[in-house]
């Protein structure tokens, strides 16, 4: 226990469970010593039953925050016991309307005054302690309901891992490679998708001629030493922008390698003070528009036709909410 305690936080579930334990075990014991056929596990369910008088599993399950199987699995270990009985509901046989017994009413005599015992007993514990307990425990619940652990470690681990990654301009000095790896990249991801088209093969044959020269910018996300994405800035007429030629191993995918690629892309257009953001993508690539609406861009109409086969939704960065 001791070991358990100095984990501290991370040991929380562990050591409530502990607690629940301790909790279920003494009420067991309690209900043996003094000679009561009734286990800990079924109190919620049987107490519910006898507050409504009727009611349905689907019901308990919702009052209870239970799920279905878990109140079927009381209910008739209850029923076996003949302490609640399970009768078709008139209009939908598939429901079952529970209601207390004869003998589930008498042992509810014996068992009222030894719950009163508990739920002092209870109360005395944690005033011991010094500190309003159930207050605490409803501010828990309120609060995971709000944000559960789940959502809290998922967003700290998106941002820690967009925090390893690191962003790298397409480099004269290593153009070689970098030309290698942008055109491979890319290749990888239209080859698993759709296909390599015309205007494809004339951007990542020649990125210099066709992108970085007519003003455009080339990305690449390093992480752990490795490159694992790649990403373009395209010049279009004007001072508009799109962003195009995003693309990660697969790898890496689920990592914000895709994220931090789009991050560096929208922020590259800002300080050149782009008036129009876009990008065209196909409606088939859910993952990838969700990614881009989390990046600030909106679906808007195609006015013209697109250069891509594979094109069918547009998308607009929406400068005026995110700047």
């Amino acid at each position: 226990m001791n070991t358990i305690k100095q984990l501290g936080y991370i040991a929380i579930g562990t050591r409530l469970r502990m607690l629940t334990d301790k909790f279920v075990s003494d009420a067991d014991r309690i209900y043996k010593s003094i000679g009561v056929d009734f286990e800990p596990r079924w109190f919620t369910v049987f107490y519910l039953i006898n507050l409504k008088k009727s009611i349905t599993v689907t019901e308990l399950a919702d009052q209870l925050g239970y799920t279905q199987p878990a109140v079927t699995q009381i209910a008739n270990s209850l029923v076996k016991k003949k302490l609640i009985s399970a009768v078709k509901e008139k209009r939908d046989s598939r429901k079952k309307i529970l209601t207390i017994t004869a003998k589930g009413e008498e042992l509810l005599l014996e068992l009222i005054p030894i719950w009163q015992d508990i739920e002092n007993s209870v109360k005395e514990l944690f005033n011991d302690t010094g500190n309003d307990v159930l207050f605490v425990i409803s501010k828990l619940e309120s609060e995971l309901e709000k944000n559960d652990i789940f959502s809290r470690v998922m967003e700290k681990t998106k941002n820690r891992q967009l925090d390893e990654i690191k962003i790298l301009e397409f480099d004269n000095s290593k153009k070689d490679v970098h030309k290698k790896l942008f055109k491979e990249l890319n290749y990888e991801w239209l080859n698993k998708f759709f296909k390599v088209e015309k205007e494809d093969a004339k951007q990542l044959d020649n990125p210099e001629r066709e992108i970085i020269k007519k003003g455009g910018f080339i990305f690449f996300a390093e992480y752990n030493n490795e490159i694992a994405g790649t990403a373009a800035l395209l010049k279009r007429e004007d001072n508009n922008f799109e962003l195009a030629k995003m693309a990660v191993k697969e790898e890496f995918q689920g990592r914000q390698i895709g994220k931090k690629l789009g991050m560096a892309v929208v922020e590259k257009a800002k300080q050149l003070d782009c008036e129009n953001l876009f990008l065209e993508t196909s409606s088939l690539l859910t993952p990838a528009i969700n990614l881009y609406k989390s990046l600030g861009f909106e679906e808007v109409e195609i006015k013209e036709p697109s250069k891509y086969e594979r094109a069918t939704f547009r998308m607009k960065y929406n400068f005026k909410n995110y700047n």
